[in-house]
């Protein structure tokens, strides 16, 4: 019988063993560094989110598991909001997940460019603020406010600069608006009508509506104001045309319990035009919140454009203070993007690197996903090559695909 000497199994050990698939350079993750974001709560003043909520928000939205609404009374907890710091446009997050309870489990309301349901989610998964209050249903509701909030809003405004508060009886609702649901506020005329919606706002759950008259660059016109203990915000109503100083006609009571979809009357103005009355109505309503099915999310998932790959090349470090659209960078288009992902793709692991670049970090983006190398260059007599650096391992591109970096890049 033929014998296998040791160092033959040795050899052979050592061949299978190497026999692996080659360590990636490309390693996309969430980066809450290139995040930024607020944590709400009820009366309170917001929050910036730390790292172990961002990572939260973009985990637990993660376009999985959801489920129907249980029929039952909830306590809300909390809204967090993230935002891109790849993009100066803060108007709306790119995932807002609002976290509430009843007796049995936690949930998620969350809210995505390409989504909107509800998941039951493991509180431990981070640090919820659980709140210990009267649990409610989610359905808007009248309140009985008392006139000190009447008074601060008034106070508030005599001393704003770009107003002069004019003598006007006037009234105010105070409203309990459901978690999730958006407030549509009507302006309805004769002749015309405007409609605005306001998102569900955490810090405007218990929300008081005023109306005043004010004088703005010496024209009297009537300002409608949401208020709430710590925030403010108000819009003028569209004038009526040569309608002069209007006059408060009608006050509607809302009723304590509200119905999703029903438009409720607030105020009427009336305005003398050439000896004409001309009224102008306020009114109200809620719409019901999105609450999409897994299949829903799914097709709306799968219609959406796929995520973008964008590459930026950079001369500063990131830090929780910059934002990618306020340094000295260059961005890829994402044809390009996805080209130098396949190359990051391909390179091989190595023992050395070269001299730092002129833009010497290149970050790439993916959704909500990113990653940061350190590009270093070496020349030799005809061609130059590229190495990248991530998490202290270095990485050759091909010649070819060097080539095409270079290409690419603002060297």
């Amino acid at each position: 019988m033929r014998t296998i000497g040791i160092t033959t199994l040795l050899m052979a050990t050592i061949i299978l063993t190497g026999c692996t698939e080659q360590e990636s350079a490309l390693d996309l993750k969430v980066r809450p560094i290139l995040f930024d974001g607020y944590h709400y709560e009820p009366d309170q003043q917001s929050m910036q989110l730390d790292e172990t909520e961002q990572i939260a928000v973009h985990t637990i939205c993660d376009d999985t598991g959801a489920i129907f609404l249980p029929n039952s009374t909830f306590v809300y907890d909390g809204t967090y909001r993230s935002f891109s710091r790849f993009s100066s446009d803060v108007a709306s997050p790119l995932t807002s997940m609002t976290v509430f309870h009843d007796d049995e489990a936690t949930y998620a309301y969350c809210q995505t460019d390409a989504s909107q349901y509800m998941k039951q989610i493991d509180p431990e998964r981070f640090s919820i603020a659980r709140r210990e209050t009267a649990a409610e249903p989610i359905r808007p509701r009248s309140l009985s406010r008392s006139d000190e909030v009447h008074q601060a809003v008034k106070s508030n405004l005599e001393d704003d600069l770009f107003f002069e508060v004019m003598p006007f009886t006037s009234p105010f609702v105070t409203l309990h608006s459901p978690l999730f649901a958006s407030l549509a506020l009507e302006v309805k005329t004769q002749d015309s009508s405007t409609t605005s919606f306001h998102p569900f706002d955490p810090n405007m759950k218990t929300m008081t509506l005023s109306l005043y008259l004010v004088k703005m660059d010496g024209v009297v016109q009537p300002l409608l104001i949401r208020s709430s203990e710590n925030n403010m915000a108000y819009g003028s109503l569209d004038s009526v045309p040569d309608g002069g100083i209007p006059t408060l006609s009608t006050v509607y009571p809302l009723p304590d319990e509200l119905k999703f979809g029903e438009t409720y009357p607030l105020w009427e103005l009336s305005y003398d035009v050439g000896g004409e009355t001309v009224k102008q109505t306020i009114s109200l309503s809620y719409e019901p919140p999105v609450m999409m099915t897994q299949s829903e999310v799914d097709a709306a998932t799968t219609e959406e454009v796929e995520e973008a790959t964008i590459g930026y090349f950079h001369k500063t470090s990131l830090s929780g203070k910059t934002e990618l659209h306020h340094l000295d960078a260059i961005q890829t288009t994402t044809a390009d993007g996805e080209t130098l992902k396949q190359m990051l793709q391909r390179a091989e692991r190595v023992n050395r690197n070269g001299e730092a670049a002129a833009y010497p970090l290149f970050t790439l983006a993916e959704g909500v996903k990113s990653q940061t190398f350190d590009v270093t260059l070496h020349e030799r007599s005809k061609k130059t090559d590229v190495y990248v650096t991530t998490k202290g391992n270095h990485y050759k591109l091909s010649s070819e695909d060097s080539a095409t970096w270079l290409s690419l890049a603002p060297y």
